[in-house]
C-alpha cells in the first residue's frame, strides 16, 4: 500500500492552495544576484505585482523571491522585474502600492513578472498564479463603501478571523480569494470560504462575508 506522501499531490489542488499562499503575502525577502533585500509588495489588476525598489535590484541579472514563513519559505518565486515610471495608467499601480504600505522606501518601480513557482515540493509556472482579477472594476467603490458603512464589522471580522483589535482597519484590496485589510502596522488577510468572481454580485456577497458569513480561510 502507498504511503500518503507516495501519492501524487492533486495539481488543481496544489495550484489552488499556491494562489492562495501567494496572495496571503505582502512583503518577502527578494534574492538579487548575491544579496537579499526584504520588499513590500501589492498585486496588481493584471496579476502581476507591483515593487518599490532601488536602482541595483532592477540591475540584477537574477532574481527570486521567498514569502517568510515561521522556519522555512512558504513559496519561492523565480520573477523577472521590469522598471516603469509611475506616469499615466502606470500611475494606477505606484498609487496602489501607497495605499496598501505608505511612502515608498525607494525612488524606483518594479513590475514583478512571475517565472515560476516551487511551493510544497511542486514547481508551478508562473503564469499559471498570475489571473487578472475580475473585481478590478468594482474594486475601488466595494473597498470605499465597506470602509464607510461597515467598518465596526470589518473590527468584528479581524477579531473573529485573526484574534487581532484595530481601531482602523481599512480594506485596500478585494479579489476572487479575499480582502486585503490595512492595519496600525502591516497590511493583514481574510479569505473568502468560496471564491467570488461576478462583479454584478460581488457587492451583496462581499458585505455578507464581512457581516460574519461567507469569511475565513
Amino acid at each position: 500500500m502507498a504511503c500518503p506522501e507516495d501519492i501524487d499531490p492533486d495539481p488543481t489542488i496544489i495550484l489552488r492552495d499556491a494562489a492562495a499562499t501567494l496572495r496571503m503575502w505582502t512583503r518577502g525577502d527578494l534574492r538579487h544576484d548575491e544579496l537579499t533585500t526584504p520588499i513590500r509588495f501589492v498585486p496588481a489588476s493584471d496579476g502581476r505585482l507591483v515593487a518599490s525598489v532601488t536602482a541595483g535590484i532592477l540591475a540584477a541579472e537574477d532574481c527570486a523571491l521567498a514569502l517568510p514563513d515561521e522556519q522555512s519559505p512558504a513559496m519561492e518565486l523565480t520573477v523577472t522585474l521590469s522598471a516603469f515610471e509611475a506616469t499615466g495608467a502606470a500611475e494606477a499601480d505606484s498609487d496602489r502600492w501607497r495605499i496598501y504600505h505608505g511612502d515608498p522606501p525607494h525612488s524606483r518601480w518594479a513590475a514583478v513578472e512571475l517565472e515560476a513557482a516551487r511551493f510544497r515540493g511542486s514547481i508551478i509556472d508562473g503564469a499559471a498564479l498570475q489571473h487578472p482579477n475580475p473585481l478590478a472594476s468594482v474594486e475601488p467603490q466595494l473597498c470605499g463603501l465597506l470602509n464607510r458603512e461597515h467598518q465596526d464589522d470589518v473590527r468584528s471580522l479581524m477579531k473573529r478571523e485573526l484574534n487581532l483589535d484595530s481601531e482602523d482597519p481599512r480594506i485596500v484590496g478585494i479579489d476572487p480569494l479575499g480582502l486585503d485589510i490595512r492595519n496600525r502596522f502591516d497590511v493583514v488577510r481574510i479569505g473568502f470560504a468560496a471564491e467570488i468572481t461576478d462583479p454584478a454580485t460581488a457587492e451583496a456577497v462581499v458585505r455578507a462575508a464581512v457581516k460574519g458569513s461567507g469569511s475565513g480561510t
